[in-house]
């Protein structure tokens, strides 16, 4: 059963830009990104190597997951009980995430706080994805 409950952000056209990121990404990326929410949904409290706060802001918190020698960072939000937003896919280069990334993030996040509506279910790839990852 899940303990926590993920968003993702979305125009106000419903233009769900999260699932825009993660569907231009290679399939067993996709899936390992989404398996590890999974994991991390069923959890209490979550590894300090999975989730830290973003050294530049308050209320920023970066994901860390490895797909294929690339260093993902989805960065977000702890969205009221239990529940976490992610504002924007990001990559990690050179031991940083593009600046570019910082500022949509920290906008969406402003965005956010002046209407709810941008807050969507994550919606988890089906699980034949997922279990290509697994092979």
């Amino acid at each position: 059963m899940a303990v926590w409950r993920f968003f993702d952000y979305a125009e106000l056209t419903k233009r769900n830009k999260i699932r825009e990121w993660l569907d231009a990404l290679p399939d067993r990326d996709r899936a390992r990104i989404d398996s590890r929410l999974l994991m991390m949904a069923a959890l209490l409290s979550w590894s300090e190597k999975w989730v830290s706060k973003y050294r530049c802001s308050g209320d920023l918190y970066e994901f860390r997951i490895t797909g294929n020698g690339v260093q993902y960072r989805p960065l977000g939000t702890y969205y009221g009980t239990k529940q976490y937003i992610i504002l924007v896919g990001a990559i990690e280069k050179n031991d940083k995430i593009p600046k570019s990334d910082v500022a949509v993030a920290l906008a969406r996040l402003r965005n956010l706080e002046r209407n709810s509506s941008h807050a969507v279910p994550h919606e988890f790839d089906s699980s034949d994805a997922m279990e290509k990852d697994e092979e």
